[in-house]
């Protein structure tokens, strides 16, 4: 019983942890291509899984990033220009638009953002 807990914490941890690369590929807004939601959230989601919501920030990397550098391991909160992107089907992964200006809080590890919270 021990052991299955361990591997579950592991595993949680995993799961949890993001790191800059996926944080830019996940919530900031491609600068190139389509903005729908629908093409966007090709990179976001897993294979066979379609994600329910996910956030895009318009903002440009550098201003996250210079958010970051204030707090380099902590959390951050700003206002942002937001693509709210909401699963409307899952079969095929179909998507609707909300654009919005919100506070979102972000996770901050060696300067660098790795996870926005919901």
């Amino acid at each position: 019983m021990k052991v299955q807990c361990a591997c579950l914490l592991l595993l949680s941890a995993a799961v949890l942890s993001q790191t800059y690369k996926d944080f830019k590929r996940k919530h900031i807004l491609p600068r190139k291509g389509s903005h729908d939601c629908n093409n966007m959230m090709i990179n976001v989601n897993d294979i066979n899984q379609c994600k329910s919501i996910n956030t895009f920030m318009k903002d440009k990397v550098t201003l996250v990033v210079a958010l970051c550098s204030t707090n380099k391991k902590g959390f951050v909160t700003h206002k942002f220009d937001v693509i709210d992107c909401i699963m409307i089907s899952s079969k095929p992964c179909l998507y609707q638009m909300l654009t919005l200006r919100k506070n979102k809080r972000i996770k901050c590890e060696n300067g660098l953002p790795v996870h926005l919270e919901a």
